[in-house]
């Protein structure tokens, strides 16, 4: 009789730590699925970030200083950037949005300073390439490059006619 006792407490026993097992199984497999899921989702809103910035930012520049011949394409450190000027009090100023070393830059300096370098604007974001065209009538089309180069492309305006800022 204490034989078939004991040989039921060890079935018993094993039991349990199967389901212990199982259970053990369970929740690691569910950890995984949701670092997985987890994972993705940092990255898909990474990406929205990275577009959503780069358009955002050269889109809310172009708004902020729209005025009549404020804003043309231009060639900075050899290659094309966008200009913007303004004037604050007597003084005039110049903003260049341009691309340098894997990044798009600011640099915003008088107007009047000469040799500027590029390595001394603002680094906004990660980005490959930086094209902007005039498209006439008021019209950029404006290409980024992002930095896992996906491109993307959209076509800005001018909003003003001859009002100030």
């Amino acid at each position: 009789m204490k034989k078939q006792m004991d040989n039921r407490h060890t079935v018993d026993m094993l039991f349990v730590i199967a389901l212990l097992f199982l259970f053990a199984m369970g929740a690691l497999m569910l950890i995984a699925l949701g670092s997985s899921i987890y994972k993705r989702s940092v990255s898909t809103l990474s990406d929205n970030y990275d577009r959503r910035t780069a358009y955002a930012y050269i889109t809310e520049k172009l708004r902020q200083y729209d005025a009549e011949g404020n804003i043309n394409t231009d060639i900075f450190n050899k290659s094309g950037a966008l200009r913007i000027d303004t004037t604050i009090g007597a003084v005039d100023y110049v903003t260049y949005l341009y691309q340098y070393e894997g990044s798009l830059m600011e640099l915003f300096s008088r107007a009047d300073v000469e040799n500027l370098l590029p390595e001394s604007g603002q680094r906004i974001m990660d980005i490959n390439d930086l094209v902007i065209t005039s498209k006439g009538d008021g019209l950029l089309l404006i290409t980024i490059t992002l930095s896992d180069d996906e491109e993307l492309t959209f076509i800005t305006s001018k909003r003003s006619g001859t009002g100030t800022r």
